[in-house]
């Protein structure tokens, strides 16, 4: 498997299998800023010349300097391959090399197969009530680097 930086045509690639990927409309989280303005530290995952995986994330300016991941999709059938796994220790690698302090993600409560998955990679879980504004609880997962 090979882990490379995003181009275009997987952008496009990306928006045109979300929602079949995630079986349901999907494809609007991968907005394009994520390629256009910071696609300096999108990731793919190709397995023989396919897309099997990526994550969409940057690295914050803030204090602590922190690499946000946004978004991970892994295709149907790679999944339970460690694709995702692969994606975030680059994405970590990337994120300690620009001098990012931790790497952080989001999900919605409820999202146990996700919560899982960060517990497993390490990763701090706490829920905030409003961290998507009042009434709008969300998943946080945080781990240093």
């Amino acid at each position: 498997m090979i882990i490379r930086g995003i181009t275009k045509r997987d952008f496009d690639t990306i928006t045109a299998v979300l929602d079949r990927w995630w079986g349901g409309p999907a494809g609007e989280r991968a907005h394009p800023v994520f390629f256009y303005e910071l696609g300096e530290h999108a990731l793919i995952a190709e397995e023989a010349g396919t897309l099997v995986g990526f994550l969409l994330g940057f690295i914050t300016n803030g204090t602590p300097r922190t690499g946000y991941v946004h978004l991970v999709g892994i295709h149907p059938d790679h999944r339970r391959r460690s694709v995702g796994k692969l994606l975030y220790g680059h994405f970590a690698e990337r994120a300690r090399a620009a001098g990012a302090e931790r790497i952080k993600a989001i999900t919605t409560v409820g999202n146990d197969g996700s919560v899982r998955f960060h517990e497993a990679l390490g990763f701090r879980v706490s829920e905030d009530a409003s961290y998507a504004g009042e009434g709008r609880a969300r998943i946080v997962f945080t781990r240093a680097l």
